[in-house]
């Protein structure tokens, strides 16, 4: 929850540099102009709620990547963001349909998309395509015990994203970007007041790329509204809608012959076009309302609704020895056909209270929480697979490709 902290700061760097820039004139006489005071006022700080605790009082074991970075560094989605930070490394992404990472070592389910957070809430696991931070303020890091903040994660931390939610102040912007392989996205956020205490924030992106390899290209859009509503002094009201979806290939990159890469230029496309892509698609809604009991105490509720989808066909290589042509000339590549239809539904319930109280002479801060989570998966695949190669298959039954002239269809 975004609040508001302003400090006074006054300092004598100006001094120090004017007997720096003056050698001839000696250290009494420059101390003796008065010195330029700078007055900073640091008028808010984006981050989640942690019990308002100041930045000293919290244990700094975490990575805030926030909006000016992520710009900066050109990530768009979150994997690219995540490659910003020392303590994450990237894992088997499924062909590119998902994130996947691992924090300080610690990998999570690998047959699932990797979890994260979201305002605090479950809501990275689905099958929703790669997450696209159109719609986020920062990305943060959470590492080690710092991750129980939240009640949950894995041993070596976890992913917390912060939303773009309304600050009651109008205004917006568009960004239209081209690049390299015919790439070309639109973003656009805006926010206005619908009346003295409600204010709506509109989000959304547009995104259609070619790629570096043969025949690979995606398409995604995502739509990220959000609604904000003061009621009365004491408590607010916010609800996020997400609708995103992405059309993408089911891309597992190249082949090794005897363990050796660059047999195959990493250009080349080793499915089949024809399948068309994956879909993936999200609807998800997170309603927030936070009541201040006092001034020195604050109840938080929250419930948060994700249903997720991935569909499509693939034509990927064969994994069986006793199956896969390419062991025997070095260039009939084995493949599968495979249908996938995932679905999966993610519902949370969150309640904290967190507040300050005196005890012994001391200063004690508490947050008391408790979460519901339901995590609901449905997973349908079908396979088609070629014989064993002692029946002696044609290649039309083992639905080879030739990896260094390939022939699609």
């Amino acid at each position: 929850m975004p609040y508001l902290s302003r400090t006074l700061k006054a300092t004598a760097l100006g001094a120090a540099l004017a007997i720096l820039a003056l050698p001839f004139q000696t250290a009494a006489a420059a101390s003796e102009a008065t010195p330029t005071l700078e007055t900073v006022f640091v008028l808010a700080k984006r981050q989640p709620y942690r019990g308002d605790f100041d930045a000293l009082e919290t244990p700094q074991m975490d990575l805030v990547l926030d909006a000016a970075l992520l710009a900066r560094a050109g990530a768009l989605d979150l994997d690219r963001a995540l490659d910003l930070s020392a303590s994450t490394a990237r894992q088997n992404n499924f062909g590119g349909l998902w994130n996947a990472f691992a924090v300080r070592g610690f990998v999570g389910d690998e047959n699932l998309p990797s979890n994260y957070l979201v305002n605090g809430f479950n809501a990275g696991r689905g099958f929703g395509g790669p997450r696209d931070l159109a719609g986020v303020e920062s990305v943060e890091v959470l590492k080690g015990p710092r991750a129980a903040l939240f009640g949950r994660g894995e041993p070596g931390g976890t992913v917390n994203l912060v939303t773009k939610r309304p600050q009651f102040e109008e205004g917006g912007a568009v960004r239209l970007a081209a690049g390299r392989f015919a790439t070309y996205r639109a973003d656009a956020d805006y926010e206005l007041g619908l009346a003295e205490a409600a204010a709506l924030r509109l989000v959304g992106f547009y995104e259609d790329a070619e790629s570096f390899r043969d025949t690979v290209e995606t398409e995604r859009y995502g739509f990220m509204p959000s609604l904000a509503w003061r009621v009365g002094e004491a408590t607010e009201l916010v609800y996020e809608l997400e609708l995103s979806r992405q059309e993408l290939p089911f891309d597992r990159g190249v082949v090794a012959l005897e363990n050796q890469l660059g047999v195959v230029p990493r250009s080349r496309f080793l499915g089949e076009p024809g399948d068309g892509p994956m879909v993936a698609e999200v609807l998800g809604h997170q309603f927030e309302v936070r009541h201040d009991l006092s001034s020195a105490w604050a109840l938080r509720l929250g419930y948060n609704y994700r249903d997720t989808s991935l569909a499509g066909f693939s034509t990927e290589p064969e994994l069986s020895g006793s199956r896969q042509g390419l062991a025997l000339d070095g260039q009939t590549l084995t493949r599968q056909r495979r249908s996938r239809d995932y679905d999966a539904t993610y519902e949370v319930f969150r309640g904290e209270l967190s507040g300050a109280f005196q005890l012994g002479g001391l200063q004690h801060r508490v947050i008391l929480g408790i979460d519901s989570d339901e995590f609901e998966n449905d997973l349908v695949m079908l396979r088609a697979r070629a014989p064993s190669l002692a029946s002696q298959p044609s290649l039309a039954q083992l639905q080879a490709i030739n990896i260094l002239q390939p022939v699609y269809g």
